[in-house]
């Protein structure tokens, strides 16, 4: 091969070696594009079915163009972290099947708060298999409706990651869970129902309805509203619950009242905001800020008692706590019965 391949020979003609660069630049462009849609991420068989033979993957590995991430599963052209090219890559080395789940699908779907877990990858197979750095959950069937795609990544579906987190949870912790599947994802009781029907054998069901149905608070400004209700002796609300189809933060069933707690945190777009005044028209709730919670407790007792009928006087209440009489303390559990 001469030393410039893209010179002609005498006869006007390229010599055959030459057209060996396009062709292999040609391979490497294909190998790309098919780990352009997984974030990254190809295995040897996707490689091999491209037409790219043994030898030239591991040349591809020696020069850096390939590197590997798990066996058989590489990242393309770069070494870059990325969440979910390491989710994909789990998924892609675990073999036909197999999904994201447990608690590494939950965090994709914004169920569960905290620093990305570990991947965990759920088969459906009872085969020994193990593959360093992946938790692997085995089952002899997985339903096709407990499947999803999520940014091209396969993963259980919202239902199935709660079904399946339910054991591992604390009751607190899984109502939270159902909450934001309900926040983010719209996931309705039924549809949960509907996923305990195709996984009669899974464990958590009676502790996942429970959830469905249990109170929860998710901010400072909530836990402090009802640690004022307690001070003073007034009712505590449903907190968190779906009213007319919209998530209420308190509602006094046997009253029929609705407050919404308005903070900077959660109304801090015109989005939200704008989702809040509507809810607020539907609901025919009142309102009240960090301000009223905190600064003016008293008169924000005072104005819910009047709300409240039969409830204890702020005033009585206070004479009595003062007299070690007072109601239960602040802090108590969030969660019903």
């Amino acid at each position: 091969m001469p030393t410039r391949p893209s010179l002609p020979t005498p006869e006007g003609r390229i010599r055959r070696g030459c057209r060996l660069v396009p062709y292999i630049r040609g391979l490497f462009d294909i190998a790309a594009r098919i780990a352009g849609r997984q974030h990254g991420r190809i295995t040897r068989e996707q490689l091999l079915a491209a037409g790219v033979d043994h030898k030239r993957v591991e040349r591809w590995l020696a020069d850096g163009r390939l590197r590997r991430v798990h066996v058989g599963v590489y990242a393309v052209g770069h070494a870059a972290p990325s969440l979910r090219g390491d989710y994909m890559a789990a998924v892609l080395a675990c073999g036909e099947g197999a999904v994201l789940s447990y608690r590494a699908a939950a965090h994709l779907l914004r169920l569960v708060p905290g620093a990305p877990p570990p991947p965990e990858v759920t088969v459906p197979t009872t085969a020994a298999r193990r593959r360093p750095g992946i938790v692997i959950h085995r089952v002899a069937e997985l339903h096709v409706l407990d499947v999803a795609t999520l940014d091209g990544i396969p993963i259980t579906i919202v239902p199935r990651t709660l079904l399946d987190l339910a054991p591992r949870l604390a009751p607190a912790e899984l109502a939270r869970a159902c909450h934001e599947a309900w926040i983010h994802h719209r996931t309705r009781p039924r549809q949960i129902e509907a996923c305990l029907a195709r996984n009669p054998r899974k464990p958590g069901a009676m502790k996942l309805r429970r959830a469905l149905g249990a109170d929860v608070t998710l901010s400072t400004l909530e836990d402090g509203f009802l640690a004022l209700l307690d001070a003073h002796g007034l009712p505590r609300p449903r907190t968190n619950v779906d009213r007319h189809g919209d998530k209420v933060d308190c509602h006094w069933p046997d009253h029929g009242l609705t407050v919404e707690l308005l903070s900077y945190r959660f109304h801090g777009t015109r989005h939200a905001f704008e989702a809040d005044v509507a809810r607020r028209r539907r609901s025919n709730h009142l309102a009240y800020t960090y301000g009223d919670v905190f600064e003016h407790a008293p008169r924000t007792a005072a104005e819910l008692a009047q709300r409240l009928p039969g409830a204890r006087s702020p005033d009585r209440s206070a004479t009595a706590s003062r007299r070690g009489g007072g109601p239960h303390r602040a802090g108590a559990s969030r969660l019903r019965p």
